[in-house]
């Protein structure tokens, strides 16, 4: 088997610059990378690659774990004007506190926490 460091998914994006931005501005990550059709934006450990569209409309998922604080990083998102797609709730059936987001691209952003 071998040894898997990360991994990191990619969305693909109607607008390469306005999704970078709607990521820092909104969720707080910082700009790992940028080249002309992609751009690498990074939180802690979890790395997502925007990639330019190219006129196909995909959309994607992926889990954002926290340690904690699942209830007062909804909280920042919301200030920066960005409404949740469904609220913080407890997700006793997998154990995790969980609420979603999506980008400006209708990517979803699954923020969560074990119980």
């Amino acid at each position: 088997m071998p040894a898997v460091e990360s991994i990191a998914p990619s969305f693909f994006v109607g607008d390469l610059g306005r999704s970078v931005d709607w990521y820092v501005r909104v969720l707080g990550f910082e700009i790992e990378w940028s080249a002309a059709d992609h751009a690498g934006v990074k939180l802690g450990p979890a790395l997502i690659v925007l990639v330019q569209s190219r006129g196909v409309v995909h959309t994607s998922a992926c889990h954002l774990r926290l340690a904690s604080g699942v209830d007062d990083y909804v909280e920042q998102i919301e200030r920066a004007g960005q409404p949740m797609t469904t609220p913080p709730a407890d997700r006793r059936e997998y154990g995790m506190r969980e609420a979603t987001v999506c980008d400006p691209d209708g990517n979803a952003i699954y923020i969560a926490q074990d119980l």
